[in-house]
């Protein structure tokens, strides 16, 4: 589509996604183009013909992949899967912990606690064996909605993948030990050969956009490790991965909490296309210095439910003028709280009419 007028018609709702987060559900509008293809072309193009949002991504973690169940967090269109304890590919038991509202490995239990042990040691998973005929079949409607992306998410990546074979602590030493150097770096390469190989078949099975992978850097305050770590250490097995991922024609989404701005620079030596990322980093900077690289999600101020039309206007006016520019659209992110669907319409409204205004509509 390139240069349609907008339309105060396209302001109906097709139909809306659940939030959880906030209890307002996120409407999608009689677009000229669906959010999936407004999302891909923000990502390919740097170039959409509104705002995109995260939500605009539809996740899909498969039961047939056992890590979605050990983590508690399948979403595949079949039955609810009760959070319990299971393990995940590996063999490594995961427990669902109610406060934290997801599951996490018992410590105290680690495989082994020196990486150049993990050929003894590891047993890897036989992903020929999984059901995936019987998945598709489950899937098949869910998968199939032409609305939004799917994109399919591997538990676990890289870091947390060491994490829960050697508990957090000698995860952390294994990234700077010189010693467990060369045996880390083989290990995470046979991650990689792994993620790809299970790639392919989701690609296989599945209408899928793209990718995205789960593995968290940071905490509250800063990263668990520098940037000249990741570099040496996570960079080449996660670029390898994202080379197969743009291959297929796909893209990548990157799940990465904690305060990690610094270490942007290595997500996109890796290739990373998508990142929505936590508000605790700093997302103006991180906007202004690398949106045109990268597909960040930006969160606006928090919306309450009762907000005037006049402040409304104002703020997503505000929020689409500074985050959606020419050669440089970005998302609206995870973890933005926006509960009122009056902001949601003018986020849409002005944001169509921006794309036509500045030539870069699609």
């Amino acid at each position: 589509m390139s240069g349609i007028p907008f339309s105060e018609e396209e302001l109906d709702i097709k139909y809306n996604i659940p939030n959880f987060r906030t209890n307002v559900d996120i409407p999608h509008f009689h677009s000229p183009i669906s959010a999936g293809e407004n999302l891909t072309n923000a990502i390919f193009k740097k170039s959409a013909a509104f705002f995109p949002d995260f939500k605009d991504l539809l996740m899909f973690t498969p039961r047939i992949i056992p890590d979605s169940v050990a983590r508690s967090l399948v979403i595949d269109g079949g039955k609810r899967v009760s959070p319990s304890r299971a393990p995940d590919m590996f063999g490594t038991e995961w427990v669902f912990v109610e406060v934290a509202k997801g599951s996490m490995v018992k410590p105290g239990r680690p495989l082994f606690t020196d990486i150049n042990e993990w050929e003894d040691k590891v047993t890897w998973p036989d992903i020929e064996s999984w059901d995936w005929d019987g998945q598709e079949k489950l899937s098949r409607s869910f998968v199939t909605d032409t609305e939004l992306a799917l994109v399919p998410q591997l538990f676990s990546g890289y870091f947390e993948r060491l994490i829960s074979l050697m508990d957090m602590e000698n995860a952390c030493v294994a990234m700077i030990d010189p010693d467990q150097e060369e045996a880390l770096k083989a290990f995470l390469d046979r991650v990689a050969n792994l993620h790809i190989a299970i790639i392919d078949k989701l690609v296989e099975h599945f209408p899928v956009k793209g990718i995205s992978i789960h593995d968290d850097w940071g905490g509250k305050l800063a990263p668990f490790f520098s940037l000249e770590t990741v570099r040496k250490i996570l960079v080449p097995p996660e670029k390898k991965v994202a080379d197969h991922i743009h291959e297929l024609g796909l893209f990548y989404d990157f799940h990465c909490c904690g305060k990690v701005e610094s270490l942007v620079p290595a997500m996109l030596e890796i290739g990373v296309d998508v990142w929505s990322g936590q508000p605790l980093n700093d997302k103006k900077k991180l906007y202004d210095e690398y949106g045109d690289k990268i597909l960040l999600g930006v969160e606006p101020p928090e919306i309450p439910p009762d907000i005037s039309r006049e402040d409304a206007e104002r703020l997503a006016g505000e929020f689409v003028d500074r985050f959606f520019n020419p050669g440089k659209p970005s998302m609206i992110g995870a973890n933005s709280s926006i509960k009122s669907p009056l902001f949601y319409k003018l986020i849409y409204k002005y944001s169509r009419e921006r794309s036509l205004s500045n030539g870069k509509a699609v």
